[in-house]
């Protein structure tokens, strides 16, 4: 009896030890099979828009940019640490065209709500109605950096002002597709080509890197249109949209 029960409490160790690895390894795997599902969804929404319209609308980022990178950098910050002017190294007005080609973005998202079984869309504020609360590219670096002020996280967000987290919960566009998939946009503007996947819907953790991925679509003049997984919104042990793609073989 007594081998029996030291049997038993050796088992309920050994489980105790191994169960929250087998749970955790189990969850990464769903949500890898999730984000291989609603990527193939929005990319094939993608290709099926271009394939209605007859050509490529110009509603992309440059995949390879003609111009020099770093050529473009802020100019002046206001009290707040917000940029108030644009400028670049070289002296020259900035080109219309600097960061993509966005002309016919208004009627690319009108095809591929056509495209793409959508269940539910927030015009202009998605938050609590089509997302839940995220956080934002200002949040998660003050998580990693509690000394930073509130000017300090602007100045560092710079570029990035669409994901502060004020911005995702106030003024921000959302799909929800049919499967539950959302697709959160980063701006409301006509040439808007970036937007976040939700793999999982509103199901928890709704974190950066683990079930929430920041996108664009990018392109060259010479190739179709791609769908781009950006790197700067990872929360902490996160993976970027990037990485995961490679891992995908794409």
């Amino acid at each position: 009896m007594a081998e029996v029960l030291i049997t038993l409490g050796i088992i309920g160790v050994v489980a105790a030890m191994t169960m929250p690895v087998l749970v955790a390894n189990y969850q990464k795997m769903v949500l890898k099979n999730q984000f291989k599902k609603a990527y193939s969804t929005v990319y094939q929404g993608i290709r099926l828009v271009e394939a209605n319209m007859g050509y490529k609308p110009e509603c992309y980022g440059w995949d390879t940019s003609p111009y020099a990178s770093g050529l473009l950098y802020c100019t002046n910050y206001d009290d707040a640490g917000n940029c108030t002017n644009w400028g670049n190294n070289e002296g020259k007005p900035i080109p219309s065209d600097y960061n993509g080609r966005m002309g016919e973005c208004t009627e690319f998202w009108k095809q591929f709500e056509k495209s793409v079984k959508i269940l539910k869309i927030c015009e202009n504020k998605a938050y609590p109605e089509c997302i839940p609360e995220y956080n934002g590219i200002d949040s998660i670096k003050k998580a990693q950096d509690d000394s930073l002020s509130d000017e300090d996280l602007n100045k560092e967000t710079t570029g990035h002002s669409w994901w502060r987290k004020s911005a995702i919960l106030n003024d921000r566009k959302a799909y929800v597709l049919a499967d539950g998939t959302i697709m959160l946009f980063k701006g409301s503007w006509p040439g808007n080509i970036g937007f976040a996947i939700d793999v999982n819907g509103k199901k928890r953790p709704n974190k950066w890197g683990y079930d929430i991925f920041d996108f664009s679509i990018v392109s060259t003049d010479s190739s179709a249109l791609k769908l781009k997984g950006g790197s700067s919104m990872i929360e902490e042990g996160g993976t970027s949209a990037a990485s995961m793609i490679k891992n995908m073989g794409q």
